[in-house]
């Protein structure tokens, strides 16, 4: 998906004057030192990790930024001033097939053709400048020690279009952060720990490798059966190679990276719901549209000249409808059955039409569109560098440390995580211990409150407030994605709470957390269908549901809790709670 009317190409002029960028750097120095910022993470003794921020303050609810605690994003290696380019088909393949053999407990390395028996669409040249099959790779990016079938999955597609090449080096760049900093960053140890990440950098491989946006005369986001003709669906190796990933993988979140426009576009994009005097709005509005504003958010600008924050509303409003597209048959396939219909190819010596025919888990992820930048190419002085990932707005920022940015967060939205850990005092007073908590994953928390148990064999009860206020109980607070907050700046609530008389100066606290539930409600029927949510994302975080591809299981959850604390006493010296 692009824009109709192509734009122009950037100027070639670097996006930050060197003499303006150094200065940059300077005032940042100075602003670090009055600031009185230390990079150190603070250990945690009783097995749960503090609230990470990049490098700057914590938040404290209703205490306005820079009075909390200081964390790193978890990290002890700073980002390399390394810039981002453009790579050839050869180069990209050199480098998955590096980072794969750099890390085989963490990644499994695979191409659709090996996994599937798909067929190649054509010849590329490889980095050594041989000429070989162009292959369509995946690189899986996941704990294998600790996996299990319920692991939340998230795909990272980089360019349906051959051209549109932001995504492409947004995507390769993704799977190094996530490999490479997995030691040394928690953020990423977590998202790695407790997610299964694909990533394809050039669904497109042929189209990639020869820099046009179809493949072989066919365009790959019209090559999808919602709403199209049997005969003009799953014609590409491209489109062949997304379906198969959603058939054998329990796919809750994707993020299709393209360009030509800048834009984040979510469901519905498809002729029959263009404002035809049907519903327009799709069950999931609610989610789609507070997860999109949190995306842009996060993403930012990238400071590159003449971008903006990513406008964010459904591809109908946004762009234009179209017949195949893959947004909204990744989202609906599964369940608006009357827009589907099994295809029937000639290309490539036809296709399976039972391929075509979807069960009830297959394809209801939320697929969110990112067009990345007015040009589908935008000058490589402008892609940017490793240090702006985690400084937006700096010298190093870009068009893909704004989209790794946006990456990192749609990986994190995909369930929930407690963060909690023990806050120290001075003057330690009898059975009182105050705890800090954070919820990622999350824009709103619904209810939150801290439990305490004498024992691992004893009942969690929730624990009352030390200053006789009754139950730690917090109403509407905000997650880590929530208005004013981001792992730049995470917000974190702290109370104190009394451990009884019987705790004998010590117990186990954790925090359980109910989120988002503004997910599960669908918008008025005049504006959509009849239909509660449908996507895995929203159902996950409701009662009741469950759902299982091949291996693949989800089970929903309406609590989640925190790693429990083994919790010392501690004073609550001028506490007050912070609401």
């Amino acid at each position: 998906r692009s824009a109709v009317v192509e734009r122009a190409e950037e100027l070639p002029t670097e996006s930050v004057p060197a003499n303006r960028r150094l200065g940059r750097r300077a005032r940042l120095g100075r602003w670090r030192a009055s600031q009185k910022i230390t990079y150190s993470q603070t250990p945690d003794l009783y097995g749960s990790p503090p609230a990470p921020a990049v490098g700057v303050r914590t938040t404290r609810e209703r205490e306005g930024r820079g009075r909390g605690r200081v964390h790193r994003l978890h990290s002890t290696l700073m980002p390399s001033s390394r810039t981002f380019r453009y790579s050839t088909y050869g180069d990209a393949v050199r480098l998955l097939q590096s980072l794969a053999a750099s890390a085989p407990h963490l990644t499994d390395l695979s191409t659709t053709q090996s996994l599937f028996g798909l067929s190649t669409a054509g010849t590329c040249v490889s980095a050594d400048g041989s000429r070989g099959p162009c292959l369509n790779y995946v690189l899986q990016i996941t704990n294998k020690a600790t996996y299990t079938s319920s692991r939340p999955e998230v795909l990272i597609s980089g360019a349906l279009h051959g051209d549109e090449r932001v995504g492409v080096v947004t995507a390769l760049e993704l799977c190094r952060w996530l490999v490479e900093r997995y030691h040394h960053d928690e953020w990423v140890k977590r998202l790695v720990d407790t997610r299964n990440v694909l990533i394809m950098p050039m669904t497109n491989a042929i189209g990639v490798a020869q820099k046009t946006r179809a493949e072989n005369g066919i365009d790959p986001n019209r090559d999808f059966p919602f709403d199209q003709s049997p005969s003009l669906c799953m014609q590409t190796i491209a489109a062949r190679s997304v379906n198969e990933l959603y058939r054998s993988h329990l796919l809750q979140l994707v993020v299709t990276f393209h360009g030509g426009m800048q834009a984040i576009g979510y469901e519905w994009g498809a002729y029959p719901y263009y404002y035809s005097g049907s519903a327009h709005r799709s069950p999931d509005d609610n989610m789609m549209r507070q997860i999109s504003s949190v995306l842009s958010s996060f993403a930012g600008s990238g400071n590159v000249p003449g971008n903006r924050p990513y406008p964010n509303a459904p591809m109908n409003d946004l762009v234009y409808p179209v017949h195949g597209g893959m947004e909204d048959w990744g989202y609906a396939a599964s369940w608006d059955r009357g827009k589907v219909r099994t295809c029937n190819p000639r290309t490539y010596g036809g296709y399976p039409q039972a391929k075509t025919s979807y069960g009830d888990g297959d394809a209801r992820a939320f697929t969110v569109l990112v067009e990345t930048s007015d040009s589908k190419a935008p000058y490589e002085g402008s892609l940017g560098a490793e240090s702006g990932v985690y400084m937006p707005g700096s010298a190093g920022d870009g068009h893909v440390p704004r989209n790794m940015r946006l990456a990192l967060a749609a990986i994190d939205l995909v369930q929930p995580y407690v963060s909690a850990w023990q806050v120290a005092t001075a003057n330690p007073a009898p059975n009182v211990v105050c705890v800090s908590w954070s919820v990622w994953g999350a824009i709103v928390v619904e209810e939150a409150a801290i439990l305490r148990r004498d024992s691992p064999s004893s009942p969690w009860t929730v624990a009352d407030l030390a200053d006789g206020h009754g139950q730690a109980v917090t109403k509407l607070a905000q997650g880590v994605w929530g208005a004013s907050s981001s792992p730049m700046r995470p917000v974190v609530k702290t109370d104190c709470v009394t451990l009884g008389l019987h705790a004998k100066g010590s117990a186990e606290l954790a925090v359980r957390a109910r989120v988002d539930p503004s997910w599960g409600h669908a918008p008025a029927s005049k504006f959509a269908l009849g239909t509660g949510p449908q996507s895995h994302l929203a159902k996950s975080r409701a009662a009741g549901y469950s759902s299982k591809v091949g291996t693949h299981t989800l089970s929903s959850r309406l609590e989640w809790m925190s790693q429990p604390l083994l919790a010392n006493a501690s004073s609550f010296k001028h506490f007050r709670r912070h609401n």
